[in-house]
């Protein structure tokens, strides 16, 4: 009885420790749909005290922008998950950067990304290389998250008029 309970306690520890690790490195692809992180609780309802701030307000198709994840009172976060969105749909692809990693989702590549650690930042800046199809407006729409327990969930950009 005893063996099985240790057992049983040290795999429920390492699933544990897996989870924490494995959003330590950015947000599963399961938030690619909701941008939910995930972590056992409910997203923040207040305003968010972070700013997704596209650099450029019209580009060419095809064209590139940065977009910068920040907070203008010098809050830290470790955590978010970014996509250029029509809608509820992502397009684009991101540019790799040691900042932070891709994801592909919703049957595209490299169009969105998320964190690859879970260390303070001030700000992240991001490339973003529009299609050079689309002919619409996006809007960036990321969670940010501060720490585990406290994130806002698809907050968007103004517009990116692509023409």
């Amino acid at each position: 009885m005893a063996v099985k309970f240790v057992l049983f306690g040290s795999l429920l520890c390492l699933s544990i420790v897996q989870r924490v690790h494995s959003f330590a490195t950015g947000a599963p692809t399961g938030a690619c749909q909701d941008l939910v992180p995930q972590h056992g609780v409910d997203g923040q309802k207040s305003a968010s005290p972070y700013v997704i701030q596209p650099a450029l307000t019209k580009i060419k198709p095809g064209g590139k922008t940065e977009i910068v994840i920040f907070a203008p009172k010098r809050q830290s976060f470790k955590g978010f998950i970014v996509q250029a969105r029509v809608g509820e749909i992502p397009y684009g692809t991101f540019e790799p950067s040691s900042q932070y990693s891709l994801l592909d989702c919703s049957n595209g590549k490299r169009n969105t990304a998320t964190h690859k650690n879970a260390d303070e930042k001030q700000n992240v800046t991001l490339v973003w290389t529009a299609p050079a199809k689309l002919r619409e407006s996006v809007k960036f729409t990321a969670t940010v998250a501060k720490n585990g327990g406290e994130f806002w969930i698809a907050q968007k950009s103004v517009p990116v008029q692509i023409q």
